[in-house]
């Protein structure tokens, strides 16, 4: 391993709870210090003159800084035969890939079992309308995934005290100058096998089990990075970024399916109607929003990169082999957000414009795509025909 370049007392680096668009990387431009403020742990850092284009430069200049001193690194690299000579010495054992199969399986067959002894004979109990019960169990289940290990994802960044990931993103890279990577205890790994499992599991559902939406192939695209940056990433020694991401995303996996569930069971099939269970509805939507725009559209940005394609280059190991491709789906990741996030804007205008209830408007059978009225949807699905004028939409869009 060639050492990083930087420590992070030297006074080069640029360290804070949270980087900003307008705040950072003057020093890259200038080589110089202006002004200090004490921040974390007491370390002086800079304050720099307002630009509104530095955000974007912290990172830039550290790519530009990665490409310059790549072939003085990686002289003989060519891909993509290097490319699979690094990946026969990863550090993944066949015993941890099976099990991350095995438990894959688990879920799998759980949730089989789970909606076939408890959702199915519950929608009757419940009265979920005939419209929504397609669509109820795979939303019962992803809740509580969501909600079980987010909550343990929550603990471990944030109350558990092992790690500063959230509260000092570049403090991931602390004893990488001494040599090494960074201790991590078993609830990382138990993060990593959970998820790697998941995805695995969700290639499959969403293929087979889920209801096909406009992004389900996005998805499973989502899914294959999701999968090789948990392999990459754990092979190499930088698992603490990757649970990081896993923290930033799942809790709007779980306010989705929350709100979901509310607009699902706040009027039953034969006509009771639970105003409770509305405004539950309506304020998981809004949280749902708002956590989408914070954890993936800002904190994801401002500390997840600002930890990996900024502290990477100049806090990690030189040469590091998979730093490049980590980064290119890292960022792809952060595209498909974007993307996603247009899904929730068109939403919520069309909720403040119509006063209607919110739905996901990826399904095609939604009146936001399907332009057929609620009732003539309901009764569609009464009489069993819903499903052959979901795919009649669906030839259509496509």
């Amino acid at each position: 391993m060639i050492r990083p370049e930087y420590n992070l007392t030297d006074p080069f680096i640029y360290r804070v709870p949270t980087v900003d668009y307008i705040t950072c990387g003057r020093v890259l431009q200038t080589g110089r210090l202006t002004l200090t403020k004490p921040c974390l742990d007491g370390w002086n850092l800079p304050i720099f003159a307002q630009n509104p284009e530095d955000g974007v430069k912290l990172c830039s200049q550290s790519l530009a800084h990665y490409l310059y001193r790549f072939p003085k690194v990686f002289p003989n690299y060519r891909f993509p035969d290097s490319f699979f000579e690094d990946l026969k010495n990863i550090d993944l054992t066949c015993p941890q890939l099976a099990l991350v199969c095995f438990v894959a399986f688990l879920l799998t067959i759980g949730r089989h079992y789970f909606v076939k002894q408890f959702v199915l004979p519950l929608m009757p109990l419940l009265g979920v309308p005939i419209l929504h019960r397609h669509k109820f169990p795979e939303c019962i289940w992803k809740f509580l995934y969501y909600l079980v290990t987010w909550s343990f994802s929550l603990y471990v960044h944030i109350f558990s005290g092992r790690y500063r990931t959230f509260q000092d993103p570049l403090s991931v890279w602390e004893s990488w100058h001494e040599g090494y990577p960074p201790r991590v205890y078993w609830d990382i790994h138990f993060i990593y096998v959970t998820q790697a499992a998941f995805y695995v599991h969700s290639i499959y559902a969403t293929l087979y089990m889920d209801i096909w939406r406009k992004d389900s192939t996005l998805m499973c695209i989502h899914h294959f990075i999701a999968l090789a940056l948990i392999g990459l990433s754990y092979g190499s020694g930088h698992v603490l970024e990757g649970a990081f991401v896993v923290f930033l995303h799942d809790n709007t996996d779980m306010m989705l399916e929350l709100t979901k569930l509310s607009v699902y069971l706040k009027k039953r099939e034969n006509g009771e109607y639970y105003p409770w269970l509305n405004v539950l509805g309506n304020v998981s939507f809004v949280s749902f929003a708002i956590m989408w725009f914070v954890f993936r559209l800002y904190w994801y940005p401002l500390k997840l990169l600002y930890m990996t394609v900024y502290g990477g280059v100049y806090l990690g190991p030189q040469d590091s082999p998979f730093y490049a491709y980590l980064g290119i789906m890292l960022m792809v990741l952060l595209f498909m957000n974007i993307y996603w996030f247009n899904f929730i804007v068109r939403m919520v205008i069309r909720v403040c414009q119509t006063g209607e209830e919110p739905e996901d408007n990826r399904e095609f059978d939604t009146v936001a795509v399907s332009g057929i009225p609620k009732e003539k949807l309901s009764e569609l699905a009464r009489v069993g025909k819903l499903a052959a004028a979901t795919k009649e939409i669906k030839k259509k869009g496509d």
